[in-house]
């Protein structure tokens, strides 16, 4: 029996245990073994999917609205940091926390009765899903795969990772991972959808040295998209996909062409064969950016066609939902009315205040009409060993919590607004190699205690999330 047959065959072997125990846990509260409302139904077809109806809803398997509340970073290195180590092996019980087979399932075990004492309902895409999901899921989950590696967060990414979309061999790629990854997983009714990259390097503005990236500096710019494939020879299909585009935009008259870039092309068949021959933009010229924008649209719809129709060859049931772009930038503003052509919903990631996040929802959701989850964001607040926290630093615990309950409500009140993945678990410090230069608060410290008032805010909101939903709470 193949990898592909062994998960199947342990997902229905499982099945109905797990969908027993998982069910008695929820029936007393009113809501499905998905955690699903049950005040409102829909057709049930065996795996989640997004409906309208006076609002719109993600709905469970077995027909329920469903709105996510999600918890990100679960990631196994943060428990077994020399400071923390001793911590977590009495917490969890555990004779060697460098045992693998004695870690796994109790970490498993401990986030798991986390969720259910904080109220989250899914399982956002930062997290060790082969620690959460084994034997069995037992809480909705979004799936990652990364068919591009341009993350906002790295600050070195080589040129080469802005892969020619329209190449075959990008073609190629796209159907290994979806036969790799989603083949298997096309009859779990606990998979929400397959997402891709965390935050795509699109725009200039993304791709331009910023200090604020989650590890710090970057180097003076990206490539990007546009600039990588305008630069290949005339053998490359993303070359020859930028030509048809300047030629459209530009009436086929390369003198107008040369007039943008001070260029002496003959033609656009001189300009097919020129490597080279821009390394960089110039931003004060708005027709070069137009020109990009234009392209990086026509690079995107590639790129998404490719990778979604690939997993719908190996996994029709379950939704795509794309790559968790940057509200922090322009990434929405520039793509979102190329991906959502080809996604069930729009997955961002912006840290903000309500009163900042407002804005964009409310231009976004004219343009589109689509489900909205914020898939990871949270507040933070400056400790001993967290001078540095990513997101909006709030002066106390009480403020950080104010503002965490205010987002809560005011977002999930929205009729777009269908989930909120919390950034993240466990306080992840500058005692942390990798956060040394930044750092992410946590629900809890780093040794496993809760902020309470955190917590018990959160609970609160959680147990009231479809009375807040149908502006009823």
């Amino acid at each position: 029996m193949n990898r592909r047959e062994s998960i199947k065959a342990l997902l229905a072997t499982a099945a109905g245990s797990r969908f027993l125990s998982h069910g008695q846990r929820k029936s007393s509260t009113g809501l499905d073994r998905y955690g699903g409302w049950k005040g409102k139904r829909f057709r049930p077809t065996g795996f989640f999917r997004v409906a309208k109806d006076q609002r719109w809803w993600l709905v469970t398997p077995d027909g329920h609205a469903f709105l996510s509340f999600g918890i990100n970073h679960l990631h196994s290195d943060l428990f077994r940091q020399a400071h923390n180590r001793s911590a977590w092996q009495k917490r969890l019980g555990l004779e060697n926390i460098d045992d693998y087979s004695q870690f796994a399932p109790a970490l498993r075990k401990w986030f798991l009765q986390t969720c259910e004492d904080y109220g989250f309902n899914t399982v956002g895409v930062h997290n060790a899903l082969p620690i959460v999901n084994r034997p069995w899921p037992e809480v909705p989950y979004m799936q990652p795969i990364q068919f591009v590696d341009i993350p906002h967060w790295q600050t070195d990414i080589p040129d080469e990772n802005f892969l020619d979309v329209f190449a075959p061999e990008f073609e190629s790629r796209c159907e290994k991972l979806a036969s790799d990854i989603a083949a298997p997983l096309k009859e779990d009714s606990y998979l929400i959808g397959y997402t891709m990259t965390d935050c795509p390097l699109l725009t200039e503005e993304d791709c331009r040295e910023r200090p604020d990236v989650i590890g710090g500096a970057r180097r003076p710019s990206r490539i990007g998209w546009p600039r990588r494939l305008r630069n290949l020879g005339s053998n490359a299909p993303g070359k020859q996909a930028y030509i048809r585009v300047m030629r459209t935009l530009y009436n086929d008259r390369i003198a107008d062409f040369n007039t943008t870039y001070d260029t002496r092309f003959q033609s656009f068949n001189a300009l097919a064969t020129a490597v080279d021959w821009r390394p960089y933009t110039d931003l004060s010229n708005a027709n070069e950016t137009r020109d990009n924008t234009a392209f990086l649209q026509t690079v995107v719809a590639q790129y998404y066609k490719s990778a979604r129709d690939a997993i719908r060859r190996h996994d029709p049931n379950h939704m795509f939902i794309g790559d968790k772009l940057n509200a922090n930038t322009d990434s929405l503003d520039t793509v979102l009315r190329t991906t959502t052509r080809y996604t069930d919903l729009v997955l961002y990631q912006m840290y903000a205040r309500y009163e900042v996040q407002k804005p964009g929802l409310d231009r976004w959701s004219k343009i589109v009409d689509t489900p909205f989850i914020n898939g990871d964001s949270a507040f933070t607040m400056i400790t001993d060993t967290m001078p540095r926290p990513f997101g909006p630093v709030a002066d106390t615990l009480e403020q950080r919590t104010v503002w965490t309950e205010e987002f809560f409500r005011n977002a999930f009140a929205r009729p777009e607004f269908v989930g909120w993945h919390y950034c993240g678990l466990i306080d992840a410090t500058n005692q942390i190699a990798r956060k040394q230069a930044r750092q992410h608060s946590g629900l809890l410290d780093s040794y496993g205690e809760p902020y309470s008032t955190l917590r018990s805010t959160l609970r609160r909101c959680a147990e009231e999330l479809y009375a807040i939903g149908t502006n009823s709470a």
